[in-house]
C-alpha cells in the first residue's frame, strides 16, 4: 500500500545507526569480561578427498551454512573458478550463472534473474536483483560496476529476497564476499596483457600488526592502448578503457567472543565502453552514418566519454552476548559519474547528452541471532538506509532538424536538469527456523518496510530567439514525496531426507518501493512492484560424493512492473502491469576424477505479460503508440539459458598444469518490452592454460569470447532511431602470478 505523506521518519530511525555502532564498541571493550560462549553456527568446509566435491560455505541466511543446507537456489563460485573461466568484472557473471542476464547502459548496470528485473536506469532507480559486498548494500546502479579482485567467493541467491537483507529486491541479490586478513604474512602479484595494448596488474598483501591485529592491502589497474573500434567521425578509439584503477584495504581485530573489521575502498574509472552508441543493425537511421567497418566501430560526432570514482567505508562488528550473537554493519560510500553520448549515434548533430551524477549512502543494520545450541535457529534485526542522488545537471542539446520551433517566438534548443531524489528507508524482520522433529525444519520470515521517496527539481528549457540572437530559460521547479510501506514474507519447509539429499519447498512475497522520475519529474510516482515466488527444490550430493546437483522448479507472479522507455534522449518509468515466469534449473558440480571436474548450470524458463494494455511502442522519428503488450516476452529474458566448464589438472616435469574450457550459452532475448529489437542466440566459448611451477610462479595463458560473438552489452529505441554498444570481442593474453 501507498501512503502519501510529507512526514519524516521518527527521532529512533534518525539516531539508529549511531546506536548501532555504539552498543558493538560497548560489547566490544567488555568482551575480555564475558564468558566465552559460542558464536552463530559457522560451518567448517570439510576436507574432501581430491576424487570428492568439497563442501561450499555461503551466507543465504545471514549465517555460516553448508550450501546444501539452505533451503534456497544459490550459485556459489570461487575466486579460483571466476579466475579460470575469465569471469573478471561483475558484467561477465552472466558467463557463470545460468538465467542471469547483465546490461550495462551508459555505466548503469542491469542484472536481471530468471526474468526478474528492470531495463531501467537513472537517478535514484534501484533495480531489482541487489548487489552486496560483504554484506552492504550498493544502491547506486554505477556504483555496483566492479572488477572481482579480492575476492573469496560470489553468491548469486535466486528468488525474492524479502526477508533477511537489507533492501527488499524482487529477482535476487548478488554478494561478493571478499578476502578477509590473515595473521601470517602472504599474498600475490600478478601482471598480465593481452591484445588491444591490455596491461592489466593486481596485488594482494596480507599480515599480522600484532597478537589480535591483522591487515591487507589489495590494489589492481587495468589500462589500454587500443580500443575494441574506431569512431570514423573523429578518428579517435572507442571500446577503450583509459584506466581502472581500484583499491581495498581491511583491518581485522579478533579476540575472545570479539570481532571487527574495517575496511575502505576507492574506484576511478575512465574510458568509453558503455557509451559508444552505433545504430542498430538493421533499423532506421534519420540521418546519414558513414560506413563501419567493424561491429565495434561508430560515427559519432561528439566523442564518446565514461568517468566514474567512489569510495566507501564499512565496519562489522560481531560479538556473542551470553548465549546469543550480535551483529552491526554500519557503512558509508560515495560516487560521482559522468558520461558524454552522442544520442542519435550518427556524425550528424542531433541530439547529444551530458550527464553528471553523484550518488552517497549510509546504512546501518543491527542483527540479533541465535546460537549454535538454540533448539531454533532465529534472527532479529533492523536495517536503516538513507541515500541522495543529484544531478548536476544533465544537459541536452539539440541540433537541427531536432531541435523543435516556436512559432513567431523561437526554437527549443535543449534543455538542463538539476535534480536531487532521496531515499530514506527503515525496516525490521526476523526469521526463525522450527524442526518438526529430526530431519524436517519449517521457516517462517517476515519483513516491515517504509521508505520516504521524495524528488526536488529544476527542469530549464533552453529556447533560441532569432533576432537578437540569444537564449532563454523556462523553468519548470517542483518538489514532491511520497511513501511507500509493504511487508513481505517467506515461507519454507525443508526435509533431510538423508544426509546428502535435501528438499525443499517455499513461498516467497518480494517487494520493491516505487520512485519519482528525476528526468521527467511532472509525471507522477510509478508505484511499487511485487512478486509471489513458489519454488520447490531438491538438493543432492551423490555418487560417493563425487557429484552434487540441485534442482529447482519455479512459478512467478509478478505485479506492478516497473519498466522504462525514452523520449528525446531522456529516461523516464511506469508500471507495466503483470506477467507470470515459470520454469526449472540445475546447477551440477561433478569430479570425474581427482585430475577432472566438469560443472555448470542451465535454466530453461517461460515468460510472457498476460495483463499490460499500455505498453509504450515506438514507431518511428518522435512517434510512439500505447498499445496492449500481452503475451509479449520480458525485456532480456532467455527462454533457455546454461554453462559448463571443464577443468583439468594433471603433473608434468615442469610443474602442474592446469587446463581450463568454459562454454556460456543463451537462446537470445528482446530488450523492450514491444518485442521489436532483439539480441539472436549466442555462445561465449572462453579457455586457459596455467602452468604452476615448484617455487609457486603461475603463468597463464587466456582466451575470452574465441567465436569472437556479437553480443550486445545495451541495445534501445530512443526518439531517434534504434542504438546498441556490444560487450567485448574477442580477447587473449598472458598473465604472470607470484606468490607469497
Amino acid at each position: 500500500m501507498i501512503h502519501h505523506s510529507g512526514q519524516g521518519f521518527p527521532r529512533s530511525a534518525r539516531t539508529l545507526a549511531a546506536i548501532g555502532l555504539g552498543v558493538g564498541l560497548i560489547y566490544a571493550g567488555g568482551a575480555e569480561a564475558q564468558t566465552k560462549a559460542a558464536q552463530a553456527p559457522v560451518a567448517k568446509p570439510a576436507q574432501a578427498e581430491p576424487d570428492m566435491v568439497e563442501d561450499v560455505v555461503v551466507t543465504a541466511q545471514r549465517r555460516e551454512e553448508r550450501l546444501q543446507d539452505v533451503p534456497i537456489a544459490v550459485t556459489a563460485i570461487s575466486a579460483t573458478a571466476l579466475a579460470k573461466t575469465g569471469v573478471t568484472n561483475s558484467t561477465d557473471l552472466a558467463q557463470a550463472v545460468s538465467g542471469l542476464t547483465i546490461s550495462n547502459n551508459s555505466g548503469y548496470v542491469q542484472p536481471r534473474l530468471r526474468g526478474v528485473g528492470n531495463n531501467v536506469i537513472g537517478l535514484g532507480y534501484e533495480g531489482g536483483v541487489a548487489t552486496y559486498i560483504d554484506g552492504v548494500y550498493i544502491g547506486s546502479a554505477p556504483g555496483s560496476l566492479m572488477s572481482l579482485s579480492n575476492i573469496e567467493r560470489v553468491e548469486v541467491l535466486k528468488g525474492p529476497q524479502g526477508t533477511l537483507f537489507g533492501r527488499n529486491s524482487t529477482g535476487g541479490l548478488i554478494q561478493v564476499v571478499t578476502r578477509e586478513p590473515a595473521s601470517e604474512p602472504g599474498g600475490e602479484v600478478s601482471v598480465g596483457y593481452g591484445n588491444y595494448g591490455t596491461f592489466s596488474t593486481e596485488a594482494y598483501v596480507t599480515g599480522g600488526l600484532g597478537q589480535y591485529v591483522s591487515a591487507d592491502l589489495a590494489g589492481s589497474a587495468t589500462t589500454m592502448s587500443d580500443g575494441y573500434g574506431t569512431n570514423v567521425h573523429t578518428g579517435q578509439d572507442v571500446y577503450r578503457t583509459n584506466h581502472d584503477l581500484a583499491l581495498r584495504s581491511s583491518l581485522l581485530f579478533k579476540r575472545d567472543d570479539t570481532k571487527i573489521r574495517i575496511s575502505a575502498d576507492v574506484t576511478n574509472l575512465v574510458g568509453s565502453m558503455f557509451t559508444a552508441l552505433r545504430p542498430v543493425p538493421g533499423t532506421t537511421v534519420y540521418f546519414p552514418i558513414a560506413s563501419l567497418p567493424k561491429t565495434w566501430d561508430i560515427d559519432a560526432d561528439l566523442q564518446p566519454l565514461y568517468k566514474f570514482r567512489g569510495w566507501g567505508a564499512a565496519a562489522t562488528i560481531d560479538q556473542d552476548v551470553g548465549s546469543v550473537h550480535l551483529k552491526s554493519i554500519s557503512a558509508f560510500r560515495r560516487s560521482r559519474m559522468a558520461f558524454d553520448q552522442d544520442t542519435e549515434a550518427t556524425g550528424t548533430p542531433g541530439l547529444n547528452i551530458h550527464l553528471t551524477q553523484t550518488d552517497r549512502q549510509y546504512s546501518q543494520e543491527l542483527q540479533l541471532s541465535s546460537g549454535p545450541n538454540s533448539t531454533v535457529s532465529w534472527v532479529i534485526g533492523a536495517y536503516y538506509y538513507n541515500a541522495e542522488g543529484i544531478t548536476d545537471p544533465t544537459r541536452l542539446e539539440m541540433y537541427g532538424p531536432v531541435q523543435v520551433p516556436i512559432p513567431f517566438f523561437g526554437t527549443i534548443v535543449g534543455n538542463i536538469n538539476y535534480a536531487t531524489a532521496k531515499t530514506e528507508a527503515l525496516a525490521g524482520f526476523a526469521q526463525a527456523t522450527i524442526p518438526l522433529g529430526d530431519k524436517t525444519g519449517l521457516s517462517l520470515g517476515y519483513r516491515y518496510s517504509t521508505e520516504k521517496r521524495s524528488l526536488d527539481s529544476d527542469l530549464a528549457t533552453l529556447v533560441a530567439v532569432a533576432f537578437p540572437p540569444f537564449q532563454i530559460a523556462n523553468h519548470a521547479v517542483s518538489s514532491q514525496s511520497t511513501r511507500f510501506s509493504d511487508p513481505s514474507w517467506r515461507i519454507s519447509l525443508d526435509h533431510h531426507f538423508t544426509d546428502d539429499v535435501m528438499g525443499y519447498a517455499s513461498y516467497n512475497r518480494g517487494f520493491k518501493s516505487g520512485g519519482y522520475n528525476a528526468a521527467s519529474p511532472t509525471q507522477p510516482p510509478y508505484r511499487p512492484e511485487t512478486l509471489d515466488a513458489y519454488e520447490a527444490g531438491i538438493k543432492t550430493t551423490l555418487a560417493d560424493r563425487r557429484l552434487r546437483l540441485n534442482v529447482s522448479g519455479f512459478y512467478y507472479d509478478y505485479k506492478d512492473i516497473q519498466v522504462g522507455g525514452f523520449a528525446l534522449g531522456q529516461i523516464y518509468y511506469y508500471n507495466g502491469a503483470k506477467a507470470r515466469i515459470y520454469g526449472l534449473e540445475a546447477d551440477f558440480d561433478a569430479r570425474l576424477s581427482s585430475a577432472l571436474r566438469l560443472s555448470g548450470g542451465v535454466t530453461l524458463l517461460h515468460d510472457a505479460f498476460v495483463d499490460f494494455p499500455n505498453a509504450v511502442y515506438y514507431l518511428g522519428f518522435n512517434q510512439v503508440a500505447i498499445r496492449s503488450a500481452d503475451g509479449n516476452r520480458l525485456p532480456q529474458t532467455a527462454r533457455a539459458s546454461g554453462n559448463v566448464a571443464v577443468d583439468y589438472t594433471t603433473p608434468t616435469p615442469a610443474g602442474s598444469l592446469n587446463l581450463n574450457l568454459s562454454y556460456a550459452y543463451n537462446s537470445g532475448y528482446f530488450t523492450e518490452v514491444d518485442n521489436n529489437l532483439h539480441q539472436p542466440s549466442f555462445g561465449l566459448l572462453n579457455a586457459s592454460a596455467g602452468l604452476t611451477l615448484d617455487d609457486g610462479l603461475i603463468l597463464r595463458a587466456w582466451g575470452r569470447n574465441l567465436g569472437n560473438e556479437k553480443v550486445t552489452n545495451s541495445m534501445n529505441t530512443t526518439s531517434l532511431g534504434a542504438t546498441t554498444t556490444y560487450q567485448a570481442p574477442r580477447t587473449y593474453g598472458v598473465t604472470v602470478t607470484v606468490s607469497f
